[in-house]
């Protein structure tokens, strides 16, 4: 800080990082308000720069709560589109199943079993008994007066379950019913048998083996040592000597016929259905129908309305104008491109129509959805819940992408973009060895490229992003797909809205560039500006000393005057 001053009273402006002080000696000339006009008008631009930082930063903000509400419309389509997850999608509810079940007289259903469906299980009804339970075995030893104190007996037993591997234990004559349950649970998952301690009385406690597995016999032998007779375990013939629960399979009969299994889960009894049996109910039939599953398709429906109109709120918010006519002052986007080109797209995509093969028009008002007043939507339950129960398919028809093809040998894998080409003959050579070797399209091989079964478009092609397996011969195969409105609408957005390649990702990119560029560029500018001030303020300390100085030299003279005088 330069400070110019004399005996004479003075004035103080702030300059920011300096301060002048202009003597009554010298100029009287306020310097500060000199420095600090100057410095302003070189900050302007960077005010100026600043302001434009600032819109940006609330038009980012701005995209990115679109980019997060059509993430949000996008999540609640996902299951709707019909596509499994090799064909872009996280889940398929149109192949979801459900199981419901009925009968069982006066005990409920779902006390007696439950029922499990694979996705894609073939749907229909089917008739359960559920006859028996599967058991765990389990035996008894003799009881003894202690726990802890030593039995006497000697030898090794060996134990195991019906087709599993047996272990040896060892037993001496100074271990206690402690010490052969720790030896046999030691060995307990080669064995398949658990041992443990019930206190029977005060007095009396006793040895339980247990199979691990239900349907499986425990298996006993001592080589004749007498050991195992000496526990209580055997009889003197070799027999168990108490059996408290016998080792069954489960036996349940599926549309009248048997079927026995050692585990009360059963997985393997219809394609794509597991059985879980909770109780016996032998005579009484359990109901069983497996059927898509509707109420997770009518949840992801209405999930999809609820996240259409919050983006609809959002959008019109940005389009509100104030009581003076122009855009009220939270409408960061109003009139913004971007924001029209997606609302126009989504509104386009939900007033679509798709025609079925049967030449019926399906729409959105045929889920007994249908456009408010103020275009946000709305849904009739009743009309929703009749369609979904009336026609799934239909439903899956509107909503989904659906292929066919003239050979049960061209299967879809993948197709992760909008179509461009809805029906096609692909013509397909085979080579003598098996080996896939072409495809092609009214004659044009460059549409498709083969790696091993597999038929790839090309990018920059109609058939981008598909990918077919063909297991046939050489010939001619005749596909048609249908985009229902979901997966229209679906690929559309995730075109605009996808996190690192969509169009909004790229817009905020740019703005996030344009960000640091100009911010840079108002710091250079602010510090060449508190540079200039330091420059202006030296320059005019230095003006006003001399000032001082020439005031100083002319009272001098006029002293001296005075005295010649």
């Amino acid at each position: 800080m330069t400070t110019v001053s004399s005996t004479s009273s003075s004035t103080a402006a702030s300059t920011g990082s300096s301060s002048l002080i202009a003597s009554g000696s010298g100029t009287g000339i306020d310097y500060s308000a000199l420095i600090e006009a100057s410095v302003q008008k070189r900050l302007s631009r960077a005010d100026r720069i600043d302001t434009t930082i600032t819109a940006n930063e609330a038009r980012i903000a701005a995209y990115e709560d679109i980019q997060s509400l059509l993430l949000a419309v996008n999540t609640s389509l996902d299951g709707l589109r019909n596509r499994s997850v090799s064909t872009g999608a996280g889940s398929n509810l149109f192949e979801e199943r459900t199981a419901y079940l009925s009968g069982g007289g006066s005990t409920a259903a779902g006390d007696v079993l439950s029922v499990t469906a694979a996705d894609g299980a073939e749907t229909g009804t089917y008739s359960i008994v559920v006859e028996q339970l599967a058991t765990r075995h389990k035996i008894g030893a003799a009881t003894t007066a202690s726990q802890g104190a030593a039995l006497g007996q000697s030898g090794t037993l060996t134990l195991g379950v019906a087709g599993g591997t047996a272990v040896s234990i060892d037993v001496e004559a100074g271990d206690s019913l402690t010490d052969i349950r720790d030896a046999i649970n030691a060995r307990k998952s080669t064995s398949g048998v658990t041992a443990s301690i019930v206190k029977v009385t005060d007095s009396q406690y006793q040895l339980i083996l247990t199979a691990n597995d239900t349907g499986k016999a425990i298996t006993l032998d001592d080589g004749g040592s007498g050991v195992l007779t000496g526990l209580g375990l055997t009889d003197a013939d070799g027999g168990y000597a108490n059996e408290l629960v016998a080792a069954r399979n489960a036996v349940v009969t599926v549309d009248g016929v048997r079927v026995e299994r050692s585990s009360n889960t059963i997985a393997d009894a219809v394609d794509g259905l597991t059985f879980d049996l909770y109780a016996a109910l032998p005579g009484q039939t359990i109901g069983v129908e497996i059927g898509t599953d509707l109420a997770s398709i009518k949840s992801a429906i209405t999930g999809f309305v609820d996240a259409y109109n919050a983006f609809r709120a959002f959008a019109q918010s940005h389009q509100t104008v104030g009581s003076s006519g122009t855009a009220d002052s939270d409408a960061t986007l109003f009139a913004d491109s971007l924001l029209r080109q997606v609302t126009k797209t989504v509104y386009d995509a939900l007033n679509a129509k798709v025609t079925t093969d049967d030449g019926n028009t399906l729409s959105l008002a045929s889920l007994g959805i249908t456009f408010a007043s103020d275009n946000t939507l709305k849904v009739d339950e009743t009309a929703l819940n009749a369609t979904l129960t009336g026609d799934i398919d239909a439903v899956r028809a509107l909503l989904g992408l659906e292929m066919t093809s003239s050979s049960t040998d061209l299967k879809l894998l993948r197709y992760d973009r909008s179509l461009g080409r809805t029906d096609f003959t692909l013509d397909i050579t085979v080579a003598e060895d098996g080996t896939l070797s072409g495809a092609s399209v009214d004659g044009d091989a460059s549409l498709f490229r083969v790696s091993g079964n597999r038929i790839i478009g090309n990018d920059g092609t109609a058939f981008a992003g598909l990918v077919l397996v063909y297991t046939g011969q050489t010939g001619s195969v005749d596909v048609g797909f249908s985009q229902g409105l979901a997966d229209r609408l679906y690929t559309t957005l995730n075109g605009i809205a996808a996190k690192d390649s969509g169009d909004i990702a790229r817009i905020v990119s740019q703005l996030d560039a344009d960000n640091t560029d100009m911010t840079r560029r108002s710091d250079d500018i602010k510090t060449k500006a508190e540079d200039y001030r330091t420059r202006l303020t030296a320059y005019y300390a230095r003006l006003e000393a001399k000032a001082e100085a020439a005031n100083l030299l002319l009272q001098q003279l006029k002293y001296k005057e005075s005295s010649d005088d």
